[in-house]
């Protein structure tokens, strides 16, 4: 495996009107499993029965409606080892709650956001 590989999909994030009636429907209607609340931020992550990627709902409308992230274990070292291979860095690593996010982009411009666990310790919460 080299640095630049995607580990899996991390999360999918949608934008709510409500955190509390978002939270209602993911945990009574989907039967996910609140995960952890960062109020500060009007966040909240849910998990599935058989996986640890998250739904993360939030209510701040300077993030996207929508978005979703693939894993990687640094994404600094990902973002270097990109660019030595040629490939374009079209969004620069920023600190985000759990550790660092990027998007590259792939040879045809598609956006592949990414985003580690450093703050974590590599683990999810």
């Amino acid at each position: 495996m080299t640095m630049t590989t995607l580990l899996r999909i991390d999360n999918i994030m949608y934008r709510v009107s409500d955190l509390a009636k978002g939270e209602e429907f993911y945990t009574q209607m989907l039967g996910l499993r609140k995960t952890w609340e960062d109020q500060e931020r009007h966040m909240m992550g849910f998990t599935f029965a058989e996986s640890n990627a998250e739904i993360v709902l939030h209510a701040n409308p300077s993030l996207p409606k929508f978005d979703y992230s693939f894993l990687v274990d640094d994404v600094e070292s990902f973002c270097t080892e990109y660019r030595a291979k040629g490939y374009r860095v079209a969004f620069e690593p920023i600190a985000v709650r759990c550790g660092k996010y990027a998007v590259v982009a792939d040879p045809d411009g598609n956006a592949l956001p990414i985003i580690d666990l450093s703050h974590f310790g590599g683990k999810p919460r």
